[in-house]
């Protein structure tokens, strides 16, 4: 699940973002196929949806315009969301105005319990949340302005509903377009990692801590038909803090399964059209979903974070939304579009840029193949050497017993530091500006650090790194990060793609084990995909550490941790390369200038990393703020959200992280404000939680609710 901006206000855990896309423009002819405007558009405010329990949701059409749509059916397509279409996100009906101008109603509808939808929220993707979604589906298909065929598209939530819908298979959903979304929420979401890590400033700082004060914003009275009372007393009473019970769940089971694809790829019966950032947390989930699905898909992959294709940074910036308007005109209105015959794999081959946080353009190119992994694929194994080298043949022992036999294997160690990792990536980016890596050589000098020589010629790398290593550690639980590098001739290491493992859950997602001070364990990393060419000139790197600070929470124990390698512990890196491409380029169309039906205005945020060198801890900062001023006079909505996350070098154990997130709301009959405090302070065997909800009118107190919590550390 995860999450985004809006016109300067976080969106968390799942976005706002649109649709997806994936052009390669037919093999012979890379001259994109373009979906061309023929209507004006209308907004129908609050339709009310109902659903099988009674439950009313409220829902915004954005419908072609014209002298010939009185009587004429389209195809629907509904993008599911809980971030408030009529204020917080009413910016992002405009990519709903673009594809209603090119014959396609578009529906904007809240998650019950969430803007102008009855009911309460406790959680993300609750089991009735989904019947609602196949209940509105149906609906809407039965309108008389519908041609009878639905779809689905959205970012990251909005991609999460259209994949959990369509799990349930309504008969007239017809095709799906999700990006930036996953299959299965407890390894591939902003809470767990694949290795089993807990994540850290994500859910607190950003998605999380953000709906805990975004779900207590009072509905728009203009769209409440008379209910705006009712539904903001019931969503004071009643929602619940989402992070209570992700904290609860630690490992892998029920709760997790209930909202996730995997295994069951077989639910999914309609194409699907996803799109998926290389520089955003839910890749690997999208590239395994291609893989597994048996329907009609099609990929694309970009350099892009956690934010929409035509307005990404980094670049480069296309209009992914005349993408998805050929995907769903051949699959809603059987017309040829050419989307189908192109190859069903698209994506962006990074290379090397200087690294630095705000880079505008990720140098590379675009590349299309038949499918995935692509053809030609060879498996490029490098082993660990003594004197920290990478190369293709294993290591062999540099020093011998008295006796004049070899000694097994070589041994390299370091000390886990819990504040390693802040030029790292921030995962995902949901609601951060500044989040890409920057030069790793300070991460680097806490790690061991592996490379190979300088290639002689251009190595493509195409899928997922693995990486594999024979490690022991001095503590129960551990952590062991793994980083590849680009190495540039003047020393400079670029990020190319990084994974972790928590050592306890090396065997089990749901039934951890400490794991054995001092025994050897062959443990494999989980990494995330990457596309990526390494230029000739430039070395491969392989940085082992045992933090990734403020992505994962730290682990508790003072560690040291020894990697073995040599003729009996083969501790290697694998890499994915391809050849040069076969078949032509895809084109695309540059980014399109959209409708915008409010005005956002974003304050100039600030990121900053203090070493207090008196208490030892090293602290992360971030500040995001804008407001954005709704039309027709219904208010100018504030917001500001900040998150302090420590790490104690002396006793990791103590760490901690506060997320502070404030909407104020400014409108003629008041000023509301609201802010959401949560808060994760732990010990050697606890996580304390505290999360805060005060709400206050024209400055005197309205409404306050506090939850607090002791979760055990279950080896995390």
């Amino acid at each position: 699940m995860s999450r985004m901006w809006v016109s300067a206000l976080v969106l968390c855990g799942s976005c706002l973002m649109a649709a997806p896309l994936s052009n390669v423009a037919a093999a012979a002819d890379p001259t994109p196929v373009i979906i061309a405007p023929k209507y004006r558009h209308r907004i129908e405010r609050n339709v009310r949806i109902p659903t099988r329990d009674g439950t009313l949701l409220s829902a915004d059409l954005i419908r072609p315009d014209g002298l010939d749509t009185k009587d004429a059916k389209f195809p629907i397509l509904v993008e599911y969301l809980p971030y408030r279409k009529d204020d917080v996100s009413r910016g992002v009906h405009d990519g709903h105005i673009y594809l209603a101008e090119r014959g396609f109603i578009g529906v904007r509808l809240d998650v019950r319990g969430t803007g102008g939808s009855q009911g309460i929220n406790t959680d993300e993707y609750m089991a009735v949340e989904q019947t609602d979604g196949y209940d509105a589906v149906e609906w809407l298909a039965r309108q008389p302005y519908s041609n009878g065929r639905v779809g689905m598209f959205g970012s990251s939530y909005g991609g999460f509903t259209a994949v959990q819908v369509a799990m349930h298979r309504p008969p007239h959903l017809k095709a799906i377009a999700p990006m930036y979304a996953t299959d299965d929420r407890y390894t591939d979401d902003c809470h767990y990692t694949p290795g089993g890590s807990m994540r850290m400033y994500y859910d607190v700082g950003t998605y999380g801590g953000n709906m805990v004060a975004m779900n207590a914003i009072p509905p728009l009275p203009e769209h409440c038909a008379g209910t705006w009372a009712e539904l903001w007393k019931t969503r004071l009473e009643k929602n619940e803090p989402y992070l209570l019970k992700w904290m609860h769940h630690q490992t892998d089971g029920e709760y997790w399964r209930g909202a996730s694809l995997r295994p069951g790829y077989d639910r999914i019966e309609c194409p699907v059209f996803q799109i998926a950032g290389w520089r955003d947390g839910y890749v690997n989930s999208m590239l395994r979903q291609h893989e597994n699905l048996k329907v009609p898909r099609k990929l694309l992959i970009g350099p892009w974070v956690h934010s929409r294709p035509n307005t990404s940074v980094p670049g480069p910036r296309i209009d992914h939304w005349n993408e998805m308007a050929r995907f769903f005109a051949h699959w809603l209105r059987d017309e040829d579009t050419g989307f189908m015959k192109e190859p069903s794999v698209t994506v962006y081959m990074q290379e090397y840029a200087t690294p630095k946080r705000t880079l505008d353009i990720t140098p590379g190119s675009w590349r299309n193949e038949k499918d995935f992994p692509a053809a030609g694929t060879v498996l490029k194994t490098y082993f660990l050497h003594d004197r920290r080298g990478l190369a293709d043949s294993p290591d062999v022992p540099l020093f011998t017993r008295a006796d004049g036999k070899p000694i097994p294997d070589n041994v390299d160690q370091y000390d886990y530091r819990p504040g390693v990792g802040t030029k790292n990536l921030f995962w995902s980016a949901g609601g951060i500006t500044a989040y890409l890596p920057e030069d790793q050589r300070e991460d680097e000098a806490y790690a061991l650090n592996y490379t190979t020589r300088p290639f002689d010629a251009p190595v493509r790398i195409l899928g997922w790194p693995k990486v594999r290593i024979h490690a022991e550690s001095s503590a129960k639980v551990v952590t062991f990060v793994a980083k590849l590098c680009d190495v540039a001739p003047d020393g400079t290491s670029a990020l190319i793609v990084d994974g972790s493992l928590n050592g306890t859950r090396r065997e089990s997602l749901t039934d951890p084990k400490p794991m054995e001070p001092g025994k050897i364990y062959d443990l494999s990393i989980p990494m995330t995909p990457t596309g990526w060419v390494i230029a000739p000139g430039h070395r491969l790197r392989l940085s082992l550490s045992s933090s990734d600070f403020p992505n994962l929470w730290p682990t508790p124990e003072p560690a040291r941790i020894k990697i073995h390698h040599g003729d009996k512990y083969r501790s290697s890196v694998t890499i994915p390369t391809v050849p040069e491409p076969a078949l032509p380029p895809p084109a695309f169309l540059p980014p399109p200038s959209l409708t915008s039906l409010v005005k956002g205005y974003g304050e100039p945020p600030t990121q900053q990393v203090l070493h207090d060198q008196l208490t030892s801890t090293i602290t992360v900062l971030n500040r995001r703020a804008g407001r954005t001023v709704l039309e027709d006079n219904l208010g100018t909505l504030h917001s500001e959200s900040t998150f302090r996350c420590v790490a104690n070098t002396l006793n990791p154990a103590q760490s901690s992280i506060v997320g502070t997130h404030t909407f104020k709301v400014e409108r003629e009959d008041g000023v509301y404000v609201i802010v959401g405090e949560s808060s994760i302070r732990a010990d050697a065997t606890t996580f304390h939680i505290v999360v805060n909800l005060t709400v206050t009118r024209n400055g005197q107190p309205f409404f306050q609710k506090q939850w607090t919590a002791d979760e055990p550390r279950r080896l995390l």
